[in-house]
């Protein structure tokens, strides 16, 4: 049956690569084959000389830091596209409404996610390795266990990857699985930017310190010696077998439960009571309902919720010369760009999600000026604070006064109320809804339209910061900057005006799928 299983996977993923069309086809062979042409040989030769030359001193370090690395970047992939195919596709229901058990699907799942995230990767970076370490000891039983090694770091990454999901499916509702679990997919992506940021950024001071641990490959991985290496490749064996047990335990016990059974009953709701309350207080709580309960909304917001880390770290990294603390004039610079793209993301998302229920919106007796006002409160509440909060963070580590901090939280709200209303207004103007993905709710031109205004905001930075230098800002540009942005929050108004008539003539929505 797990055979047959997988020849039903094998033909699935034929039928949606021939579903594709013929223009995404060529796209994909082009990308596959520039990736073959240029970045793959080019990693492939830097980790090749990097064993080959690499100090024997920090050979244990260095081994250790591709292991971690590997395991991080593959198990937060790997626990991304296994939540897309046993939770959101909802295949696993289907697979279970046939004579099969779930043991039989979780093993042939398992084989299949570990041999596409995993082992496609893993036991390639093994040959590479092997190779290079048989080379230089000259001994090519350390191939062999290198390619040992690195299977089982496979298995140990799609079964931490499979206990890590199907354990939050025993211990939470099943309801609610899904939409925590795609909330940690969504976010698995940004986690392996950062990893890889991280680690490329600190390769000379982490080796260093993995090598004092108490960890060795000696006799394993290199300086071949019979008895060390044979123990630890039956010790990885052992550990291979009892953590696929253990996923299997914990999965084959999820997946019994969690479609055989409705999941525990939702606690009542407490009757509201008589109290009558503001409409725009009470289109204000739809909104938080909205974007609390479901995480997808959450991934889907939490990208540009980071973006002032992202202007954060680009602000350091213009002048290489710097000093390593924040000055008064990048804190104000980088603040009120990522303030400005964040600001209409949020805005143009929010206002695009009531294309779901417009019909109850026109339905309720308020006019356009009271759901768009509803709508402009609501945004600035769930941006401003975290911009807010993100530079201050980011001032504590600074040489900036407390004067700057204060002057830099003025000109975050004003700079939200200037782009918050723009936001709005891309948002109503051609929004989507997508039954396949329905937090996708910004047609192409809105979309191509922030993209553009992200990279303009990062060119001006740039240039703002090159041109202020390490001077700092004076008190005449911070008036003129301070005013420059009220005239801005002021004039925005009329474009809220404008959201407000588009409210109460209809938005031209587009529905696909």
């Amino acid at each position: 049956m797990i055979r047959l299983i997988l020849r039903t996977e094998l033909h699935s993923l034929f039928n949606y690569w021939k579903s594709l069309g013929e223009t995404k086809m060529v796209l994909y062979i082009i990308f596959g084959l520039l990736l073959l042409l240029f970045p793959l040989p080019m990693l492939v030769s830097v980790i090749f000389s990097l064993t080959l030359s690499i100090d024997e001193s920090v050979l244990d370090g260095y081994m250790l830091l591709l292991s971690i690395t590997a395991v991080v970047i593959l198990l937060l992939l790997s626990i991304h596209f296994i939540i897309k195919d046993m939770i959101l596709d909802r295949n696993v229901q289907l697979y279970l409404s046939f004579p099969i058990s779930t043991t039989e699907l979780f093993f042939a799942k398992f084989i299949k996610h570990g041999l596409i995230y995993a082992v496609s990767i893993l036991l390639p970076l093994g040959v590479v390795i092997g190779t290079a370490l048989a080379i230089r000891f000259g001994q090519w039983m350390l191939l062999a266990d290198s390619l040992v090694y690195f299977l089982v770091l496979s298995i140990l990454i799609t079964a931490l990857a499979y206990a890590f999901i199907f354990l939050t499916a025993n211990i939470l509702p099943v309801r609610k699985v899904s939409e925590i679990l795609s909330f940690l997919g969504g976010i698995s992506f940004i986690l392996v930017y950062l990893v890889l940021l991280q680690v490329g950024g600190s390769v000379g001071s982490v080796l260093p310190f993995l090598a004092d641990l108490p960890i060795t490959f000696s006799g394993f991985l290199y300086s071949y010696e019979a008895l060390p290496g044979t123990f630890a490749a039956v010790l990885l064996i052992a550990a291979a077998v009892l953590a696929l047990k253990a996923a299997e335990l914990v999965s084959v016990r999820a997946l019994s439960r969690g479609w055989e059974v409705g999941g525990r009953p939702g606690r009542r709701r407490r009757a509201s009571g008589g109290r009558v309350r503001h409409p725009i207080s009470s289109l204000m709580e739809k909104d938080l309902r909205l974007t609390t309960r479901n995480f997808k909304e959450i991934a889907a917001l939490l990208p540009y919720y980071l973006m002032p880390l992202l202007f954060i770290y680009f602000s350091t990294s213009v002048d290489a010369g710097s000093a390593a603390a924040l000055g008064a004039s990048q804190l104000l610079v980088t603040a009120i760009g990522g303030t400005l793209v964040i600001s209409l993301f949020i805005g143009a998302y929010n206002t695009a999600r009531d294309s779901e229920h417009f019909a109850m919106l026109k339905a309720l007796p308020l006019s356009g000026r009271h759901i768009a006002g509803a709508k402009y409160g609501f945004t600035l509440l769930t941006t401003a604070p975290v911009v807010m909060a993100a530079f201050t963070v980011a001032w504590l580590f600074s040489s900036a006064g407390i004067g700057v901090l204060l002057q830099l939280l003025v000109f975050i709200i004003l700079m939200s109320m200037a782009a918050v209303p723009v936001g709005m207004y891309i948002g109503s103007a051609n929004p989507v809804v997508s039954s396949k993905n329905p937090v996708k709710r910004l047609d192409t031109a809105s979309n191509i339209v922030i993209t553009i205004v992200i990279f303009a905001v990062l060119v001006l930075t740039a240039i703002i910061l090159g041109v202020i230098g390490d001077d700092g800002v004076s008190t005449i540009q911070l008036l003129t900057a301070g005013g420059i942005l009220l005239v801005m929050a002021l004039s925005s108004l009329w474009m809220l005006r404008k959201v407000g008539a588009r409210y109460d003539q209809g938005f031209k929505i587009t529905y696909k799928d």
